[in-house]
């Protein structure tokens, strides 16, 4: 059989995922059994696999989908712990505490830590967290998804601790005899080989992602801002470098002393610290703040049925985005439901309250605000 008819068939079981998932949009429960079926069918009729040799394989498939499985399953259940916990609140206050300009925040939260929970989960877990935490501090939801999506591209090759390379390439060398040699005669072992591979990867990495920060900060004005324009982004393109070299330097230099496995992971935790304590000291900062325009002239299209701070109501109560249902309590033990002016008829996060709040007192408008107006202490989930 030519060569180019094996290539086709090769294609066969991922030009099905494409067609089912993204064209037909179909789960992977329905998606992946028919692909795998496509391989086996692939295997036999083009490489005249035997039936033993296709369900070894696929016996050994199962086990290395486990390792990812038992990856993706350690994100998820942080997901929900930080959801049942409440422990989104508390990490939007951290951030926001540092600075309300959307812009610095963008940084922090897209860059640098969806950057560490690329590096500690992968598999989609960094635009799964991010995402509604970005929504908790007041981003327009369609904004909080566009932006979340572009973080945490540098890391993406060590992500999973360094599942990419580990599993991608040391374990599929390691079994392939041909390449094995080709490795061998080199004077190089599998993990050598790939620890070399590390260092190459982190090097293009490096270079190309100085201008990461910088794009998610510009796409968020450019796309979601009153003026949509790309300047108010370079006003911060200081700090984007700034993130980008905190981040990048450790990132390499694991890369090279360490291996593959944890470059993300202790690039974006020394990146994250460094550039956090610089804004804290006040280096840095914007001059202005930067945020979005009034929720009210927002188009439909960027909220949907969620709401920034919240997430769809159910019953008559808000959940918030991070999936819980909040009430704002006040010291004289009133509940803020309903409509309190300032937002939706619907409970309201403590944070979000605060910033809303806090916005409405600066620009001289007290509409609706209850009558007890509450610290941000004094607000707490239910």
């Amino acid at each position: 059989m030519a060569n180019a008819s094996l290539i086709l068939l090769a294609l066969l079981p991922l030009i099905a995922i494409t067609v089912i998932m993204v064209v037909l949009y179909q789960p992977a429960t329905i998606t992946m059994p028919i692909a795998w079926l496509i391989a086996a069918i692939v295997g036999f009729i083009g490489w005249s696999m035997p039936p033993q040799l296709i369900a070894a394989a696929s016996i050994a498939g199962v086990f290395t989908a486990t390792e990812i499985l038992w990856i993706v399953f350690g994100a998820i259940l942080l997901l929900y712990t930080l959801k049942q916990s409440g422990a989104f609140d508390v990490i939007n206050a951290g951030f926001s505490s540092i600075s309300d300009d959307r812009r610095v925040q963008v940084v922090l939260l897209v860059f640098l830590m969806g950057s560490f929970i690329e590096g500690a989960a992968g598999f989609g877990t960094p635009a799964a967290i991010v995402g509604p935490l970005l929504v908790g501090l007041g981003f327009p939801p369609l904004a909080a998804v566009v932006v979340a999506l572009t973080g945490n591209i540098m890391a993406i090759t060590f992500g999973a601790v360094g599942t990419p390379l580990i599993i991608g390439l040391e374990e599929v060398f390691s079994q392939n005899q041909q390449i094995l040699q080709a490795i061998n005669t080199q004077g190089l072992t599998v993990d050598q080989y790939v620890a070399d591979v590390a260092v190459w990867a982190a090097s293009i990495h490096a270079i190309v992602g100085v201008l990461l920060p910088f794009i998610g900060v510009a796409m968020m004005t450019r796309f979601f801002g009153e003026e949509r324009s790309i300047r108010p982004a370079f006003e911060v393109l200081p700090l984007t470098t700034f993130a980008w070299a905190s981040f990048a330097i450790p990132y390499w230099l694991t890369a090279y002393f360490l291996g593959p496995t944890f470059p993300a992971l202790l690039g974006s935790m020394v990146g994250l610290f460094v550039t956090a304590a610089t804004l804290r000291a006040g280096y840095l900062l914007p001059d202005t703040e930067w945020d979005f325009g009034p929720q009210e002239q927002w188009p439909a299209h960027w909220v949907g049925d969620i709401e920034p701070g919240e997430s769809v109501t159910k019953d008559d109560r808000a959940v918030a985005a991070d999936g819980n249902g909040l009430d704002a309590v006040y010291p004289n033990g009133r509940v803020a439901r309903g409509n309190t002016g300032l937002g939706p008829a619907s409970d309201v996060s403590y944070l979000e309250f605060g910033h809303r709040l806090e916005r409405h007192l600066r620009d001289g408008h007290r509409r609706g605000v209850p009558d007890a107006v509450p610290p941000r202490s004094d607000l707490r989930s239910r």
